[in-house]
């Protein structure tokens, strides 16, 4: 069928399909809002090109139809028609990013940290030069088996594709809209995810007293307090007042601001850094008076020398010696993985020991800045193994004690039912 003949066949107003010059692909056009468009036809499920070939040609007439379809929707309160166009998905990343910075619904601004733009290179490096209208949920279910089979966990599938839903519902969303539908990107489960890490007394003090001087007391900081260490290193001299820290909105993961009292410790730990004060710099907490940038080498090591986490070779697993070398390949690896405890778990120890002194929750949450009672229970693990057996056994306790108390027998029509109990 030629293009002239497939054009008379359609009636006006149900757009066209045709075929470009050196183009393997059949192609659509069709009006929007007054404007004449020329798209690529997809298949409607997969999202994929189709071939110029007798086979695709009703699949090409249903994809013409539902541009047809959405266009007409829009008088009857449909969502607007968005012409498909070249923007790509690092278009949408960028303006993911841009938002970011911008602080989202809170309007505060804040900088791009490490893990976000890394898992915003890691999406782009995926889908970046991917048309935004041609992303679909298959595509994204593809890329998640991958990352699953390359041994992601899903924590950090959920956090990628993650910013790819936000991306696009923020294009979605635009003022004129530059996606036409958000993306339904199923999320795995994070159950075996939690983390339950905690420090004893003496084991934060050993790492504190391993750590470099310009980490120690960043480190007794953290214990004290529960405070997150992105909180800590933003904390200037000006924010002292009153005998307490007033941490203002933008220097908060919540973006609220908040009050640290200072206690006997936190005295001793500020006077100490006051000590060390250095001209023109605002920072408590500095390495020479520089902001610290990073902190994790000397930490992964302070650990590791106290027994409290080792360096595995990330080829075959093998914990490593006390030189870093792996026994099994004999290789010393630039980059070892570290497996072991992690500064945030200063933060769950902080609000364990907290409760268990016998704090409420809701005090508690003050003092950690927690904004929901359930992630301050997640950080808290206000019950380990051993104090939720002792709370069962003691439920059942109580259950048999009721149980004895009952009538020990009871009629049942002309049978005589036994119930359990001590005999009398």
């Amino acid at each position: 069928m030629t293009d002239r003949a497939l054009k008379q066949t359609r009636n006006r107003g149900q757009g066209s399909i045709h075929r470009k010059p050196r183009s393997p692909y059949w192609n659509v056009a069709y009006y929007a809002h007054g404007k004449l468009h020329r798209e690529v036809a997809r298949h409607i499920r997969t999202g994929e090109r189709l071939l110029a070939t007798e086979k695709n040609m009703t699949e090409a007439e249903r994809f013409v139809r539902e541009r047809i379809g959405a266009i007409k929707a829009e008088k009857f309160g449909a969502p607007s028609f968005v012409p498909p166009s070249r923007i790509t998905v690092n278009d949408l990343l960028d303006d993911l990013v841009a938002e970011y910075k911008l602080g989202g619904k809170r309007g505060i601004p804040r900088e791009v940290n490490a893990k976000f733009a890394s898992n915003v290179k890691r999406v782009s490096e995926y889908f970046g030069s991917w048309r935004a209208a041609s992303v679909r949920r298959e595509h994204v279910v593809r890329y998640i088996e991958e990352m699953r089979a390359a041994g992601k966990s899903n924590a950090t599938v959920n956090r990628r594709t993650q910013l790819l839903g936000q991306a696009f519902r923020i294009a979605a969303k635009a003022d004129p809209p530059k996606v036409s539908r958000e993306i339904n990107i199923p999320k795995l489960d994070e159950s075996d995810n939690r983390r339950t890490g905690k420090f004893t007394p003496v084991e934060a003090e050993l790492v504190a007293a391993s750590l470099p001087a310009y980490l120690a007391d960043f480190a007794r900081f953290a214990y004290e307090t529960g405070a997150r260490a992105g909180e800590i290193l933003k904390l200037r001299w000006s924010y002292i007042t009153d005998g307490a820290i007033k941490v203002p909105a933008a220097d908060t993961k919540a973006r609220t601001a908040r009050v640290i009292a200072i206690t006997p410790e936190l005295k001793a730990i500020l006077d100490r850094r006051a000590a060390d004060r250095r001209p023109g710099c605002e920072f408590i907490f500095h390495h020479e008076g520089s902001a610290i940038v990073d902190y994790r080498r000397a930490w992964q090591t302070a650990c590791v020398i106290n027994g409290l986490g080792h360096f595995e070779c990330q080829a075959c697993s093998t914990v490593l010696d006390a030189e870093r070398r792996c026994p099994d390949c004999g290789k010393k690896p630039d980059r070892p993985l570290y497996v072991g405890r992690l500064f945030h778990d200063f933060r769950r120890s902080a609000a364990h020991e907290m409760w268990k002194a016998g704090s409420s929750i809701e005090d508690c949450m003050k003092t950690t800045g927690h904004q929901t009672s359930s992630m301050f229970k997640r950080y808290a693990d206000l019950f380990s193994e051993d104090e939720e057996r002792a709370r069962q056994l003691e439920v059942q306790e109580r259950r048999r004690q009721w149980r004895e108390s009952q009538p020990k027998s009871q009629p049942h029509g002309n049978l005589v039912v036994m119930m359990p109990g001590k005999a009398s």
